[in-house]
């Protein structure tokens, strides 16, 4: 797999349309790493001028969801999906979002350019705004009850996505009911490592860290409860498949970036990363693709020969932390390299 180095899978693409958001949440790269964050947004002319030809034609799957940012809070959102669509009907928008301070016609115009094919997200730890507010500081869950309301009905698909507190650990089952009351069609369960028991960077005794069993042994692991028995079938699952399989053996890295289930990943910027986890602002990912040139277009950073390097690191074993950490292959099975 490490011969055609230019041939990247153009299938996915993970996409953070701004680096914008409402929220404070404490373990957010925006609170943690503030120094060199931006507000930017990637332009419906930004993407006319870069997705065209094989990237337009070839693309399956968009994941709009941010390091930084959230996509409803991008200006052109609901034109770019729409545009999008225009020129590919075929392709499968994730949208991954908190859910706050949007209207009600607002969100009624982007059901009206979702499908059957689409999935969206809803990243909610609480039940309410006393408890959701806990860890996403400055929700509104009053606008986000207008989303979810103006979905009731939608053809996409809906999954309610938590993640494990010490103060949601033991109202979990509450919070799955409230889900399916509301037709999501999956309650989806987060349980992170980013707690004071693994990391001398948070208090000893984390506010925020839950009973051991919903720590997660590595970075995280997840969990998903079928609701209403509706099916959503990825665009991109038997793609990435294949690939896990023909690569499972080839190397102590499996690069999810080639197997393209992560999603190859442009932040609000316009900088391509093979991934979010590598384009993440922390002091290890500092300079680690500094060779990217921001100002080309996207077709010609593909195509830039010194991503060679990269692919010849994982196989020999000396690629960056971030690749070595999140995607050797002595961590991951089918089941993690085939769900987001």
């Amino acid at each position: 797999m490490f011969e055609n180095i230019h041939n990247w899978p153009l299938e996915h693409w993970h996409i953070e349309l701004c680096s914008k958001c409402s929220l404070r949440c404490p373990r957010c790269s925006r609170q943690e790493v503030p120094e060199g964050l931006t507000n930017k947004d990637l332009s419906l002319e930004w993407f006319k001028k870069n997705f065209s030809g094989k990237l337009l034609s070839e693309v399956k799957k968009l994941t709009f969801c941010g390091d930084d940012g959230d996509p409803i809070y991008a200006k052109d959102l609901l034109k770019i999906l729409a545009w999008f669509r225009e020129n590919n009907k075929d392709v499968q928008f994730v949208i991954v979002t908190n859910g706050s301070y949007k209207t009600k016609s607002w969100w009624e115009k982007l059901d009206s350019i979702l499908d059957e094919k689409d999935h969206i997200h809803f990243s909610l730890d609480g039940w309410d705004q006393e408890s959701n507010n806990i860890y996403r500081v400055n929700c509104n869950w009053n606008s986000i009850l207008l989303g979810i309301y103006a979905l009731r009905e939608s053809k996409a698909y809906k999954t309610w996505a938590a993640i494990a507190f010490k103060f949601n650990e033991d109202r979990l089952d509450v919070m799955r009911e409230i889900a399916k009351k509301h037709n999501f069609d999956n309650f989806q369960l987060t349980l992170s490592s980013k707690f004071g028991k693994n990391y001398g960077t948070y208090p000893k005794n984390d506010p925020l860290q839950p009973s051991d069993k919903f720590i997660a042994s590595g970075r995280f692991t997840r969990t998903t409860t079928e609701l209403s028995g509706k099916k959503w079938q990825d665009n991109c699952i038997d793609i990435f498949t294949e690939r896990f399989y023909n690569t499972s053996n080839a190397s102590s890295i499996i690069p999810l970036c080639m197997i393209g289930n992560k999603g190859l990943y442009m932040n609000a910027e316009g900088k391509f990363y093979p991934c979010c986890w590598t384009a993440l602002r922390y002091g290890h990912n500092k300079n680690v693709f500094d060779y990217i040139q921001p100002k080309q277009t996207l077709g010609e950073v593909l195509d830039d020969p010194l991503w060679k390097k990269l692919f010849g690191d994982m196989k020999n074993g000396t690629a960056p932390r971030e690749c070595g950490e999140k995607c050797s292959a002595k961590k991951w099975n089918l089941e993690h390299a085939t769900s987001w």
